[in-house]
């Protein structure tokens, strides 16, 4: 049984009542109590950003061509480090230390930033390349690609899991990072990318002491979802949850290398199970759906009465017998398209509380308080109105500040207009007194609040063969597997 890292953690007086709206910011509609701080848009030159994930005082945010580095330290005046251009879209991002890895579900000609796009018949011969970059950012002003793993169907987006007292074949400490790679067939049908055949999501293995030696080490069956659209992992009760795009999972991964498939979440409500987060207590599971694939919701104009684009609430402490609770869509309507849940984490409160942070595409960025998860209610919520400029990719809090990484609308074609990078603060007090300080955080990488014990300790090898046996027999019960995509442009 592999350890798990656990994040050291310190109180944050972070900053952060009632959600009025109000006009300002270049016309921005927002709640009375959430004001914007800093904006970052390279000259009006940012494009398509996607993920963000942070190290310390450095964020870094995804970009469909590779990645930006920012310095956060005073997020009030948030600066340019560097820039990595490499061909290749979608670029969710991860960094531990000194390394990042970024996801390629393109396929390309070859595995170098300046490769074209692969050929037909590379894609049909499996002589194309896509997956995983791994990029050393010790100099932010000079990232060097260092490394590249291919996995089928590419890489949608990853979700890493340090594994820091992991030994080596002879015994001796080797530690390392495990990177859990969801894909599908978004694209045209190849020899390692079917419909009919993609099953699996890819374990890729990166040694910390050789990172050039990554690769891929398992291949898990999640039958019968055609691949896993993001994975969430939460270490104090070893749980994955997986959103696959036709179903949720919930994993045991008291082995990371080898997780078991424990229990599923069918909702016939959801169009697209897209993304996961658990509250820091690890009893209440948040699953997004991205409905339509984005492009093809006709908006937010529910005004929260109907779970449209929702997020979803379960009770997850029998992590074998979720429990739904409740559903929640933003009382703000919205006549983009672009107007669905997208990701989101929970702010990490030294009191247990639920708040979760979420971008919901043109419908801004959005926190809510789910302490009731039966009933979860608006804090604070912010919408730029720049039409296509200001949708909201991925926003989390982190340290204080609510950060954005924003895309433009018009991606087909693309159009360098977006919005860029947003900085928000929330003026709240139980966020201002209760909310902790990260050293660093992978939003789909709960590491704990460095003060519980574990709750789940993981199953034996009888149970872990009789949840393997379940879920087979699960995957055999449907109706259908099924053998083409929902209509989606875009799905992170």
């Amino acid at each position: 049984m592999h350890r798990l890292a656990i994040a050291s953690l310190a109180v944050l007086l972070g900053a952060v009542g009632a959600p009025t709206a109000l006009a300002g910011h270049d016309r921005d509609e927002h709640s009375e109590n959430m004001s914007h701080v800093a904006n970052w848009d390279d000259d009006g030159t940012y494009r398509m950003g996607s993920d963000l994930a942070f190290w310390q005082d450095l964020a870094v945010l995804g970009k469909y061509d590779g990645m930006t580095l920012m310095d956060i330290g005073d997020p009030r005046t948030p600066r340019h480090l560097g820039t990595f251009d490499c061909n290749g879209n979608q670029s969710d991002v991860t960094i531990w230390k000194d390394l990042v890895v970024l996801s390629v579900d393109s396929p390309m000609a070859d595995d170098s930033c300046d490769a074209p796009a692969a050929s037909p018949v590379q894609y049909a011969t499996n002589t194309h390349w896509e997956g995983l970059r791994i990029v050393d950012v010790s100099d932010p002003a000079a990232p060097e690609q260092i490394a590249t793993v291919k996995t089928d169907c590419g890489a949608h987006t990853h979700t890493q899991i340090p594994d820091l007292e992991h030994r080596g074949a002879d015994g001796r400490p080797d530690p390392r990072v495990l990177i859990y790679v969801s894909s599908y067939p978004l694209g045209g049908q190849g020899t390692t990318c079917s419909y009919v055949s993609h099953r699996k999501v890819s374990i890729v293995e990166i040694p910390l002491r050789r990172p050039s030696e990554a690769s891929v080490i398992a291949t898990p069956d999640v039958s019968p979802a055609m691949g896993c659209h993001d994975i969430t992992v939460f270490l104090p009760r070893q749980l994955a949850a997986a959103a696959c795009i036709t179903e949720s999972q919930v994993w045991d991964i008291s082995d990371p290398a080898d997780p078991v498939i424990v229990s599923r979440i069918h909702n016939p409500a959801m169009q697209i199970h897209h993304s996961s987060a658990l509250s820091w207590d690890g009893d209440v599971l948040v699953l997004g759906d991205e409905m339509g694939g984005a492009a093809a919701a006709f908006g937010c104009m529910t005004s929260g009465g109907a779970p449209t684009g929702a997020l979803w609430f379960y009770d997850v402490s029998d992590p074998a017998s979720p429990q739904q609770l409740s559903s929640y869509t933003i009382p703000q309507d919205e006549a983009s398209a672009l107007c669905t849940a997208h990701n989101f984490n929970p702010v990490p409160l030294q009191d247990g509380g639920r708040v979760l942070v979420s971008a919901w595409y043109n419908g801004g960025t959005h926190v809510i308080d789910f302490d009731d998860p039966t009933d979860p209610q608006q804090v604070a919520w912010y919408k730029p109105r720049e039409g296509k400029r200001g949708a909201a990719w991925s926003s989390y809090w982190y340290n204080g500040s609510i950060f954005t990484n924003n895309f433009d609308e018009s991606y087909v074609p693309s159009v360098p207009s977006s919005r860029g990078f947003d900085v928000f603060a929330v003026d709240d007090e139980r966020l201002k007194t209760k909310a902790l300080r990260f050293t660093h955080l992978n939003p789909q990488t709960q590491e704990g609040l460095g003060t519980e014990p574990p709750r789940h300790p993981g199953v034996g090898p009888q149970e872990r063969e009789r949840a393997r046996e379940r879920s087979a027999a699960e995957a055999r019960g449907e109706a259908q597997v099924p053998t083409s995509l929902p209509f989606c442009l875009i799905q992170q």
